[in-house]
């Protein structure tokens, strides 16, 4: 017999929030790092932020699909929810192999191998934060819904 979950704990709610601020210091990170590369300035610790990409994407990712997005399916209520999260879990995939080219294209650049000029990578850097902080941003959204719904949800059970 299936169980299914009745909602977030206030410590996955604490977790969620603790890994998008990660996500977002990562953000702050990559726009100073854009715009040193616009300088054409290769900046100090740019191998180390590269690194960093990829695990702090893929912590989050795991985290939100593990706790955040079986409580949304179970009170997604209409069709319109169930296709704005199936949006929401499509955009992770696209997410971490953008995190994969991303971190492997600063490492080149670290290394002074990389084939783009700084301008070009630092428009990738560019628009790979700002699709994490629009990711963010939603999901955030979500759970403050979801958060809304759940006292609702135990004063009036269906």
């Amino acid at each position: 017999m299936e169980t299914t979950r009745s909602s977030l704990t206030a410590t996955e709610v604490t977790a969620l929030e603790d890994k998008h601020r990660d996500l977002l210091i990562l953000c702050l990170k990559l726009e100073e790092l854009a715009a040193n590369l616009d300088t054409g300035e290769i900046p100090r610790g740019l191998q180390k932020v590269a690194k960093h990409i990829e695990p702090l994407v893929a912590a989050a990712h795991t985290l939100e699909e593990q706790t955040l997005y079986p409580d949304l399916e179970l009170h997604a209520g209409s069709c319109f929810g169930s296709l704005l999260l199936d949006q929401v879990k499509s955009e992770h995939r696209v997410d971490r192999r953008a995190a994969r080219e991303l971190s492997l294209t600063l490492a080149a650049v670290a290394h002074k191998r990389c084939k783009l000029n700084l301008d070009t990578v630092a428009y990738m850097v560019r628009g790979f934060q700002d699709a994490v902080r629009r990711h963010i941003t939603a999901e955030q959204m979500l759970l403050q819904q979801l958060l809304n719904v759940e006292p609702y949800m135990q004063a009036f059970p269906t």
